[in-house]
């Protein structure tokens, strides 16, 4: 193909690409962002509420469809008693969480703890508190109550267990598919196999070691429990959410992928070694669906599965997997066997197409990265979750890392087309070079003055006796001779010379980016178990948007707070003083004071008693932002506590 039509294509493919991700990004302004972690939005009663009736259930409204753990849902009454009743169950297509309660409840302040499963397989654990008529001590622990934190303890070690596992699956998947496209597409026939079938069959176990490991651990770690609560009836009930079946579904893939690795990865004897020539179209094509299939299974098992713009954020987080795959694990064959064992010709051929090849799986790993990053922090409007959250933290982290492994292959891509150029042909269809056939014509051509000096009649020159020079011109060439000249076209880069320092050097950078590549992963499989930056928003945003309940000590009393709806406007307030035990405080007199120090504005908080130790009042806040109270009360003639408390009005 002439130069001008590469070039033309080349902008062509350019043009293409940059179509392709406004494309993408345009449909992403016009889809849902990504809620990959479910968010409460809100309960009934209100949390911080005091009604005046008792309820007979207690209503949880979630963002996505949420899935209760057995044993974690409870109410627990100022007695310190569960009065839930039955099990809870999920209605609005799993969105609300329903806990029925016993009838007769008396008055006082109850606590509602929950843990449940979200759509993605992460555990979402809170609690809030509402009181019947008059509040209360609470019958649990304050250090229960996480204030509505959409957050859930794991147990370390089924955290570190299921990390590991992860990991596992993303380094399996790389060894596994690295091995797999150099075999098939650039190994040298001359080369024998052993070595990347033995790393692609590591990889292999791997992927299936760390995808069971995820799938057992997934109950204990939704539930909160430890490594001894591994069962049969716990995996089985991570089989009926859409984690458990990509998990699965991910197991019976690389089990029917069996037979056709044991077909494409086998020795082929040979007079020079190993030969992948066998592998066919077929093969090639089985090899293909079943790579694209198991990474299909990779966001249905983590965030993207979940989102509301599936069609976008599955084919890219399958695009990113995938390029990840190619990528590392190339590089790693690459450094591991065919850099220290491939000679100049087939290096001529190969690594202008790796280099090639690892241009565009690295452009697929940036602009599948944007995609899925953009839908997670929820568009443009989200910039700042990149630094206000963990996930966006995470993100920028692992870009970091990532710019300086493509700092590096930057480099040893230059190196690559200085010295070698473009190539020509792809390395799986290199003969030996000093093994090549002569052609007909060079035979002929050499048989024509054989024949014509046969017929010449000999010389006295041609009869005389061989001098010594001749003679030992004729005698074999040394050792020591053969290692001094070595025809260029078969010299082995092991050998001592510049060609070997320079494949050292460039071996040297192709390590750094597989170790750079290893810390990549780790932080990927640390974005899989932390919540989405939209959804770390949305549930802080949510937890705003509910009232403010707040117990705080009081000298040697406990002072519940509550301030409905904590917004702009007139607000309601409850105060109640208990002892350490819960029991009621009688208060003398009730104070407080309210100003937001941004405004420089103040006014008195009036509280007037119903009962001895629960006054309420009205305070009204004309302004947003924190605001500082201040409460007083008196339990004597000379005891008489103050405590101080911002709280966001909004």
């Amino acid at each position: 193909m002439p130069k001008v039509q590469r070039a033309g294509l080349r902008r062509l493919s350019r043009r293409t690409l940059v179509v392709g991700l406004l494309a993408l990004l345009a449909l992403g302004f016009g889809a849902s962002p990504a809620q990959a972690h479910a968010t409460l939005e809100g309960t009934d009663p209100p949390r911080g509420s005091i009604v005046d009736t008792a309820p007979s259930v207690v209503t949880m409204n979630f963002s996505e469809r949420v899935v209760p753990v057995d044993g974690r849902i409870k109410v627990v009454a100022p007695d310190g008693k569960n009065v839930a009743e039955g099990e809870p169950t999920t209605v609005n297509n799993g969105a609300r969480l329903r806990i029925p309660l016993k009838k007769d409840l008396g008055d006082g302040t109850y606590l509602v703890s929950y843990r449940v499963i979200s759509a993605d397989g992460h555990p979402i654990s809170g609690g809030y508190t509402f009181s019947i008529r008059v509040p209360s001590a609470l019958g649990a622990k304050a250090g229960d109550l996480s204030a509505g934190a959409e957050s859930a303890s794991v147990d370390s070690g089924v955290r570190a267990v299921q990390s590991v596992s992860r990991y596992a699956a993303y380094a399996g998947v790389a060894l596994l598919a690295g091995p797999l496209v150099i075999l098939l597409g650039l190994w040298p026939r001359r080369l024998a196999t052993s070595g990347p079938r033995r790393l692609a069959w590591t990889g292999w176990g791997l992927l299936v070691g760390g995808t069971i490991g995820t799938l057992v651990l997934q109950q204990p770690y939704a539930d909160g429990g430890t490594l001894a609560d591994i069962s049969v009836s716990g995996i089985g009930g991570t089989l009926d959410e859409t984690v458990g079946r990509a998990l699965l579904a991910r197991l019976g893939l690389l089990v029917a992928a069996i037979p056709v690795l044991i077909r494409v990865l086998r020795p082929a004897a040979s007079a020079d070694g190993d030969d992948p020539g066998w592998a066919g179209p077929v093969d090639r094509a089985l090899v293909g669906v079943l790579g694209v299939a198991v990474l299909v299974t990779f966001p249905f098992a983590g965030h993207a599965g979940q989102s509301p713009a599936p069609l976008i954020s599955v084919p890219a987080i399958t695009l990113h997997v995938g390029a990840m795959a190619v990528w590392l694990g190339g590089l790693a064959v690459l450094a591991r066997y065919l850099l220290p064992r491939a000679r100049y010709r087939e290096l001529e051929v190969i690594l202008p197409v790796w280099s090639r090849w690892a241009f565009w799986a690295i452009g697929a790993l940036v602009f599948s990265g944007l995609i899925e990053t953009f839908l997670e922090i929820g568009g443009f409007g989200g910039l700042d979750r990149l630094v206000n959250t963990v996930y966006g933290q995470l993100v920028l982290t692992k870009v970091i890392w990532l710019g300086a492994i493509m700092v590096v292959a930057a480099n040893a891509r230059a190196w690559i087309r200085r010295r070698f150029g473009m190539p020509v042909a792809y390395a799986l269809a290199a003969e030996e070079p000093s093994k090549a056939p002569a052609t007909k014509a060079a035979k002929a051509k050499a048989k024509a003055p054989e024949a014509k000096a046969a017929k010449a009649p000999e010389t006295k020159a041609a009869k005389a006796p061989e001098t010594k020079a001749a003679k030992a011109a004729k005698a074999p060439a040394t050792k020591a001779g053969k290692k001094r000249a070595p025809e260029p076209e078969t010299a082995d880069f092991s050998a001592a010379g510049r060609a070997a320092d320079e494949i050292r050097r460039l071996r040297t950078r192709v390590s750094i980016e597989v170790l750079l590549g290893a810390v990549v992963l780790a932080l990927a499989t640390a974005l899989v178990q932390v919540a989405p930056a939209r959804s770390a928003d949305d549930a802080a945003e949510a937890a705003a948007n509910l009232p403010y309940s707040a117990q705080v000590n009081a000298g040697p009393n406990v002072l519940q707070i509550d301030l409905s709806p904590a917004r702009i406007g007139t607000n309601e307030l409850h105060l109640t003083a208990f002892d350490q035990n819960g029991l009621p405080v009688k208060v003398e007199e009730w104070g407080g004071s309210a100003e937001l120090p941004s405004g420089n504005v103040s006014t008195d908080v009036v509280a007037l008693p119903l009962t001895e130790n629960h006054a309420v009042g009205q305070v009204d806040l004309p302004l947003v932002g924190d605001w500082k109270f201040t409460f007083t009360l008196r339990t004597s003639d000379i005891d008489q506590y103050s405590v101080t408390r911002t709280i966001t009005i909004r």
